[in-house]
C-alpha cells in the first residue's frame, strides 16, 4: 500500500485532520502509527460510536495502524456518569460497554484481538510517569483555556465549575502521551483537547512523543464525521457557531429518541427511522442525507445503495454516486419514505453481527442490567 492509499484510509469520512502534512511526514519517516479513541462509560452504544467510530478503526487497521480503545472509567467518574458510582462504572465498563464496542467491530469484520482495550485503571495504576505528565501538561495550560476546554465533557463554562471538572482536560491530554499515541481520534466535540495536546507536545520534557528519527512531534488529530440524530433541528438556534450546530445535531445516547443503538431489533430500527426528521426536498440538517453520506457511502463520492420501491413509483434504483441521490431527493424524484425504508434495510443488515453478539447469554443479561442502571438514573 502506497502513502496516498494509507492517507485516504486514515482520513476518509472525517471532518478534519490536524494536520495532513504531519501525517504524511510521519508515514514517510517509517514511524509506526499508534491510534487511540477514548469513550466515557455512560449510556447505550449508538450508531455514532458503534458504526462511525468502529468503522474508522477498521480503516486504520487496513492502513497498518495499531489501534487502542480507551475505556475512560476515571473520566466517567469525573463527569459524574452513571451517577458517579465507581462500582457501576467499573461493572458497565467491562460487561456492557466493552461488549458493545466488540459487537460493533464485528459489523466491519474486525475481531477483539485486532485492537487493544485499555481502561483508566490499567493505564494509571502504578504509572508514576503518567501523573508527572498530567502535572506538566497543567503547567502549560492557562485556567481560562482549561475552562474553555470543558466543552469536551459536554459542559459549558461557568462560575460554579468544580475542581474535578478542571482535572478532566489535562488528564485527557496526558493520556495521549502516556499511551504513546501519534493518531488521536474522536469527533469534533473533542477538538479542544486535541489542540491542547498539539500545542504542548513540543514543550514536554518528561514524556514527549518522537518519530523514528528521534524528533519530537505533535500527535495528529483525526476528527471523524458526526452522525446526525433522528429528531432534526427544530429546537436548535441555527445562528450559533457551526461547530456547536454540528455537535448539537449529533446522535446522542442521552436522547434515546434521537438514536439507534447497535443492539436494536429490526422493528425498533424501522420504527425509529420511520419517525425521523426528513422533510421532502430539504437537504440541510436532514439526518437521512447525513446517514447516506457518512454511513452508506462512507464519506466517498461513489458506492452502491439500492432503493426498493414499487413499479408505480419508478421501480428499484441503485445509486452509485451520492450526488445523484442527493439531487433526486432535492428535486422530489426520491421520496423520504422510500429513502427511510432503504436506510432501515441497510442498517438492519449492517448491525446483524452486533445483534447476534448480544444474543449471547452473558451479553444479553448485561444489556438488561445496563438499561436498569439508566432507568434508575432517570
Amino acid at each position: 500500500m502506497d502513502i496516498n492509499e494509507k492517507i485516504n484510509l486514515i482520513t476518509r469520512n472525517c471532518q478534519e485532520v490536524l494536520i495532513e502534512d504531519d501525517l504524511k511526514n510521519l508515514i514517510e519517516s517509517g514511524t509506526p502509527l499508534v491510534h487511540y479513541i477514548g469513550f466515557e462509560i455512560s449510556g447505550l452504544v449508538h450508531l455514532g460510536t458503534g458504526l462511525i467510530s468502529m468503522g474508522k478503526i477498521a480503516d486504520f487497521l487496513k492502513a497498518g495502524v495499531k489501534c487502542k480503545i480507551f475505556l475512560a472509567d476515571f473520566h466517567s467518574y469525573l463527569n459524574n456518569k452513571l451517577g458517579g458510582n465507581w462500582k457501576n462504572i467499573r461493572w458497565a465498563t467491562e460487561h456492557y460497554f466493552k461488549q458493545g464496542l466488540i459487537a460493533s467491530l464485528k459489523c466491519f469484520g474486525v475481531e477483539e484481538n485486532q485492537v487493544e482495550f485499555i481502561t483508566g485503571k490499567d493505564l494509571y495504576e502504578k504509572n508514576f510517569v503518567h501523573w508527572e505528565t498530567f502535572m506538566e501538561v497543567g503547567k502549560y495550560v492557562t485556567l481560562s483555556r482549561n475552562l474553555r476546554s470543558i466543552s469536551i465533557m459536554g459542559k459549558k463554562q461557568g462560575n460554579d465549575v468544580d475542581m474535578a471538572t478542571l482535572f478532566y482536560p489535562p488528564l485527557q491530554v496526558a493520556d495521549i502521551f502516556t499511551m504513546r499515541v501519534n493518531l488521536a481520534h474522536a469527533g469534533m466535540d473533542q477538538r479542544k483537547a486535541h489542540v491542547v495536546a498539539r500545542d504542548v507536545a513540543k514543550k514536554l520534557i518528561i514524556n514527549p512523543l518522537k518519530n523514528n528519527k528521534g524528533e519530537v512531534i505533535a500527535p495528529i488529530a483525526i476528527h471523524q464525521n458526526l452522525i446526525a440524530g433522528l429528531i432534526g433541528p427544530e429546537t436548535m438556534d441555527l445562528k450559533q457557531e457551526q461547530e456547536n450546530i454540528d455537535i448539537d445535531m449529533k446522535m446522542s445516547k442521552s436522547k434515546p429518541n434521537s438514536a439507534i443503538f447497535v443492539h436494536d431489533t429490526p422493528d425498533e430500527i424501522r420504527n425509529k427511522i420511520k419517525k425521523a426528521y426528513g422533510p421532502p426536498k430539504v437537504i440541510e440538517y436532514n439526518p437521512l442525507i447525513n446517514w447516506v453520506e457518512t454511513l452508506v457511502f462512507w464519506g466517498e463520492k461513489t458506492g452502491n445503495f439500492k432503493i426498493s420501491r414499487s413499479e408505480k413509483f419508478g421501480g428499484d434504483i441503485i445509486y452509485t454516486k451520492v450526488d445523484d441521490l442527493i439531487n433526486d431527493y432535492k428535486s422530489g424524484k426520491l421520496y423520504p419514505l422510500d429513502l427511510k425504508n432503504a436506510l432501515a434495510d441497510w442498517i438492519i443488515e449492517k448491525l446483524a453481527p452486533a445483534r447476534k453478539h448480544f444474543e449471547q447469554k452473558e451479553n444479553k443479561e448485561a444489556l438488561i442490567k445496563m438499561r436498569e442502571f439508566l432507568e434508575k438514573k432517570n
